[in-house]
């Protein structure tokens, strides 16, 4: 009896009893948490926001409240692990409202309670998968790096392609058809898996892209929304190093070009106005109705002399899906001798009305730029949209629109100003965006500790399924030739604002 009685004053003097989160001090400050879920507004069906503490707490312990009951509890050491049902049953709950989070910590022995968080629960759902790669944030080689697919309900994670496949090549710029997990493709850029690869229809192969009228192989893409084809910019790509200390390095075009890949006939189309030798044209992205296709222009430039001259504009054309054809409109949508500002990645909400990219203060390639930002219009008057909140004193870069245009993801470098992390941020109905959070992760830490940067992420709608073996065949197997090359001449154009 007497050795039950001190074996249980031993336990209790090892779990803090005698203190306890009831009787807990009340401090007049919101907890340092990493990462910043503070007023965030989540999806209905996200993982959980695990969280830690950036201080020198014993332990932790929250408490998620709805309407004064405490719907869930969670204990750790300075960091939390919130139980996977659990925390979807209490999501479910409570959609359309908020959660108030009260976070306690134990120091020195004593707990205190800090000021209390909400937590806002939107009854719009995100995609459940979305694809990134992960890649070193170097400039020479490309060892390690993949494409891969993570569930946001929760925290699987797989590869889609890892470029050991691929005898080390370069693995970039993956795309989807609608967000279709069985229509996507990617290129490979190395001397023995080079191409493009495409899944369609249920089959893998790898085609050559590149025309003697380009500036490369096809690079950028976009989907048209009838899937029959994939617009590129074909780009020759260089980089040079800065001197001075606040910049790294730029990456820049020598040349680049628009062309339509026909995917049904494994044809080229290219335009005479989009292959020209001094203006350069990059970034192609189709509105949801596939009439017009937006993209980047810029006049050519002395690069890397005169790399702070150059300064893309935003335009569009016309586009006649059963042909294959662009119209002879051409408009012009931001003109960088107005804005001053160089825009990169166009990209046009779901329902057509906003168009989403980003500006920096010059060049094409604003991953390095501290200086970028993410900025919106408004389709219907071509006004612009106050999206401040989701920016940062460091650079915003490549983003999407979620399928149901509610969820926008975005790359950023505000952690470190080193290695991009991906966020989300709402965008409800009346056009007003929300605090973006970062992506959830099983230990919050992971995003501290992760030596890799996240780079281009896409939502879809479901996981990809790509046999490692018809894979690996298929990228490093026969590369399929295009059939022919179409060259169309305009000798009428119009160049107007909408």
């Amino acid at each position: 009896m007497i050795f039950l009685i001190v074996f249980l004053l031993f336990i209790c003097s090892l779990s803090g009893c005698g203190t306890s989160p009831e009787k807990a001090e009340k401090l007049d400050e919101y907890p340092a948490i990493f990462p910043d879920y503070r007023d965030v507004t989540i999806p209905v069906n996200i993982a959980p926001l695990n969280f830690c503490l950036q201080d020198n707490s014993e332990k932790i312990h929250v408490r998620f409240v709805y309407n004064g009951q405490t719907l869930l509890k969670c204990n750790g050491r300075r960091k939390i692990d919130i139980p996977l049902r659990a925390w979807k049953d209490m999501l479910q709950r409570v959609a359309g409202s908020s959660l108030q989070t009260h976070v306690y910590a134990k120091y020195a022995g004593k707990w205190y309670v800090f000021r209390q968080f909400d937590i806002h629960v939107a009854a719009d759902s995100i995609d459940p998968w979305i694809a990134y790669r992960l890649i070193e944030p170097g400039y020479e080689l490309y060892i390690h790096m993949g494409i891969y697919q993570r569930n946001l309900s929760n925290f699987e994670c797989l590869p889609i392609i890892q470029n050991k496949l691929t005898n080390e090549s370069c693995v970039n710029c993956h795309s989807f058809h609608n967000y279709s997990p069985d229509r996507m493709m990617f290129h490979s850029r190395g001397r023995e898996s080079s191409g493009t690869f495409l899944l369609a229809d249920g089959k893998q192969y790898r085609v050559n892209t590149r025309t003697e009228q380009s500036a490369g192989s096809g690079s950028y893409p976009a989907w048209h929304p009838s899937g029959a084809y994939i617009a590129f910019s074909a780009n020759s790509t260089r980089q040079a190093f800065h001197a001075l200390p606040g910049k790294r390095v730029d990456v820049f075009d020598w040349e680049s070009n628009l062309a339509v890949w026909d995917v049904k006939n494994n044809t080229m189309i290219l335009d005479a106005r989009f292959n020209t030798k001094n203006e350069w044209e990059t970034f192609p992205a189709w509105s949801p109705d596939g009439k017009w296709l937006y993209f980047c222009r810029a006049e050519e430039k002395n690069v890397p002399l005169e790399i702070k001259e150059l300064k893309y504009g935003l335009y569009r054309v016309d586009f006649d899906a059963e042909t294959g054809r662009f119209g002879n409109r051409i408009d012009t949508i931001l003109n960088p001798e107005i804005t001053g500002k160089s825009v990169s990645f166009p990209r046009i909400s779901p329902n057509g009305r906003y168009l989403l990219y980003t500006s920096s203060g010059y060049g094409t390639f604003p991953i390095w730029h501290a200086e970028a930002d993410l900025e919106m219009l408004d389709l219907n008057d071509y006004s612009s949209v106050d999206i401040q909140m989701i920016n940062s004193d460091d650079t915003e870069s490549y983003h999407s629109w979620s399928s149901n245009g509610r969820w926008i993801t975005f790359s950023s470098r505000r952690g470190d100003g080193l290695y991009t992390r991906l966020y989300f941020a709402y965008f409800d109905e009346a056009g007003r965006i929300s605090k973006p959070f970062l992506l959830p992760q099983k230990n919050p830490k992971e995003d501290i500790s992760l030596l890799l940067s996240y780079n281009i992420p896409e939502f879809i709608k479901g996981k990809v399924e790509l046999n490692a073996y018809e894979k690996g065949k298929t990228l490093n197997g026969e590369t399929t030739n295009l059939n022919e090359i179409y060259h169309v001449e305009h000798f009428e154009q119009e160049n107007e604002n909408p």
